[in-house]
């Protein structure tokens, strides 16, 4: 059986839409029940949902509307056993897909009957693959100021795709241009096609032995449950106008690749 969340129209009883911050109880494609905490901010035009995963890897995703910018922030903890001290912060900043996350005003009215409810989503959205090109840099402030101060925890290991740019429309008094010339591109021969010029191709972190060797990293999430559209009812027959009157529910899961300079900086590739 499936759920949602109860959608009541503030703005109807002439009180405006505030933030919002909800707590829900998920469970995930292991039968595991995990909690998720979401926040929509209508004054920012953004919206956050945060959760730890059981091996301790903590995800926070936060939608910029305004820029149509995804910030997938992710803190891995190291595995003592093979020599991964500490923690690690990453960051992916990617085009916001807007079908994807209810806009925060609307998310901002939601309200749960029963907070204690586990949820399950209805629609499984599947799998969305990114292969990063390059450290975002300073970019990310133009982009997104919010998305900025999202994955200033990561520093240096920011990631985007270059092609991304292209998507995002034009910041005032800023070409595309100038906002490329603000990233950090992976090294030519990562990005290279082939490899015709005799150069061996970055290997997979998974398949290098050498520890002091570069590679490709991968990160895999699975977002369990997001409010990803609107229900509407019809109304009474002489009326005849639908309303909104729920959410639909939505899973989706993320991988990442991403190029590292040595293997014992991708934590995640056994």
């Amino acid at each position: 059986m499936h759920f949602c969340v109860t959608l009541i129209l503030i703005v109807s009883l002439g009180v405006q839409p505030s933030n919002l911050q909800l707590l829900i109880n998920v469970r995930n494609q292991g039968g595991d029940v995990m909690q998720e905490n979401i926040t929509a901010s209508v004054s920012e035009d953004t919206v956050t949902l945060e959760f730890l995963r059981l091996d301790g890897v903590y995800v926070s995703q936060l939608v910029d509307f305004t820029n149509e910018v995804e910030a997938m922030k992710v803190i891995i903890p190291g595995e003592e056993e093979l020599g991964q001290l500490g923690y690690q912060t990453i960051c992916f900043i990617t085009h916001a897909a807007q079908a994807d996350f209810i806009a925060p005003d609307a998310m901002a009215k939601l309200r749960q009957k029963n907070p204690g409810t586990v949820r399950v989503a209805e629609e499984d959205k599947g799998w969305r693959q990114t292969t990063a090109t390059a450290w975002a840099s300073r970019a990310t402030r133009l982009l997104s100021v919010a998305a900025a101060k999202h994955c200033a925890p990561a520093k240096d290991r920011v990631y985007l795709r270059a092609a991304d740019l292209t998507r995002w429309a034009p910041r005032p008094g800023m070409e595309h241009s100038s906002i490329a010339s603000e990233i950090n591109p992976f090294p030519p021969h990562v990005l290279a096609a082939d490899s015709s010029d005799g150069s061996q191709p970055v290997r997979a972190c998974v398949a290098e032995t050498d520890s002091a060797n570069e590679c490709i990293c991968h990160f895999e999430v699975c977002v369990n449950w997001y409010p990803c559209g609107l229900k509407y009812c019809k109304g009474k027959p002489q009326g005849g106008l639908s309303y909104r009157c729920g959410i639909k529910t939505c899973h989706r899961c993320y991988r990442y690749h991403y190029y590292v300079r040595r293997r014992d900086t991708c934590l995640t590739y056994m």
